[in-house]
């Protein structure tokens, strides 16, 4: 039997305020259209969008579905003096707005970042693809704070392009003073780390063969061979720790596998002749992991190294680099799964990120809500449930 959440009863009054208070948060994102060919006001059109994605859908033509079907209760809070929106005018509504201003409504969401952990990573939105259009799919950088379930920023990666130009852009968007940066090999160059430093921040750099020499001489300070290459279903030998190193294990049993972590720390940066090039640079990191499948085969072993801008705090640094796939397995793989992202075929650029953020937005709302049920069936029951619905409105944090 499903158990109540243990949250209080959210009431009618109370709900319809939070919706207010969303329903201005879109009223101050910029409406380009001719005023005089308007019939819906641009801050319904979103609050009916953010409700039926709140409420399983997944296109525009489910959210004119979900208008018709709830019109009634959407009218207690919004005029809709010319009835529901059609999906065509969802459309050009989200391909209309500037994404930056629903990105401000998300980072007002995520409110400040000190003292908190941002994880940065792209996403592909595989769906804007299209050959006959001549449209590249879209790529969006995310700085992930888990902390919070959500993003604190986006930004758009260029066409043709790649993450590296992406990151400063992201980066000079966000106030991270106190804060702890984690960015995987892409990122690891040294204009961001100077970046991240000179804004008061600590940074945690994942290290791969595209920083070939600093690769090298944080493997040698550990002790393993600079230059070995692993041997396809062999693990590479295991070396003691260093000394001076500071060293942590964890063992974990989950999922039918056993899974070891060990996590080295190095402060003594004399190894790292060209250290100097990494602003802020306090340490050097070192990651094995042994996963244990079955009794019946070897463990499937791999290492990874990094740069870390504060040195001594092992705690600290094996937290941060577990936590970083954070926005793989608690943002993206859910937008895809429970969102049906990488399904949907929205192909204009600025319509399928407005909606991205949308639908994380929605999602934040959904995780807030106490109920142990999956993400997914509380989107079901919030179609089919007026109550329910209700509950979760009142999670909003505008």
């Amino acid at each position: 039997m499903e158990s109540k959440p243990s949250a209080s009863p959210i009431t009618l009054a109370a709900d319809l305020s939070v919706l207010q208070r969303l329903r201005s948060a879109f009223a101050l994102i910029e409406d380009t259209r001719q005023t005089s060919k308007v019939l819906y006001q641009l801050d319904e059109v979103l609050v009916c969008s953010f409700c039926a994605i709140l409420c399983d859908a997944d296109c525009f033509t489910d959210m004119e579905d979900f208008a018709q079907s709830q019109l009634p209760c959407l009218r207690s809070f919004l005029t809709l003096k010319h009835g529901v929106p059609s999906h065509d005018v969802f459309l050009n509504v989200f391909m209309m707005i500037e994404p930056q201003g629903m990105i401000d409504i998300l980072s007002q969401w995520c409110g400040p970042l000190k003292d908190l952990h941002i994880a940065i990573d792209g996403k592909t939105l595989r769906g804007t693809y299209s050959a006959e259009l001549g449209r590249h799919r879209v790529h969006l950088l995310r700085a992930w704070v888990d902390a919070r379930s959500l993003s604190a920023a986006q930004v758009v990666c260029e066409e043709k392009s790649n993450e590296i130009e992406a990151i400063p852009r992201l980066l000079a968007a966000l106030e991270l003073s106190g804060a702890t940066v984690t960015i995987d090999a892409m990122g690891t160059q040294t204009a961001i780390a100077a970046q991240i430093h000179d804004a008061g921040a600590d940074y945690v750099l994942s290290l791969k063969a595209n920083q070939k020499n600093a690769l090298k001489a944080v493997k040698a300070a550990f002790g393993d061979t600079p230059d070995a290459k692993p041997i396809l279903g062999q693990p590479p030998e295991s070396t003691p720790p260093p000394a001076g190193a500071v060293v942590v294990e964890t063992l974990e049993l989950s999922h039918g596998r056993c899974e070891r972590r060990e996590y080295q720390l190095i402060g003594d940066l004399s190894c790292f002749a060209k250290s100097w090039k990494w602003p802020g640079l306090q340490a050097m990191g070192k990651v094995r992991r042994e996963v244990q499948r079955s009794h019946d085969e070897p463990p499937w072993v791999e290492e990874h190294y990094f740069l870390c801008s504060f040195k001594d705090d092992i705690k600290r640094f094996a937290t941060l680099v577990r936590g970083h796939w954070s926005v793989e397995n608690r943002c993206h793989w859910v937008l895809d799964v429970t969102f049906g992202e990488d399904h949907s075929q929205v192909r204009d650029k600025t319509a399928a990120h407005n909606f991205s953020i949308q639908r994380e937005l929605a999602m934040k709302v959904l995780r807030d809500h106490p109920s142990k049920m999956s993400l997914r069936r509380k989107r079901r029951r919030a179609s089919l449930d007026p109550n329910f619905r209700l509950e979760l409105l009142g999670f909003i944090h505008a």
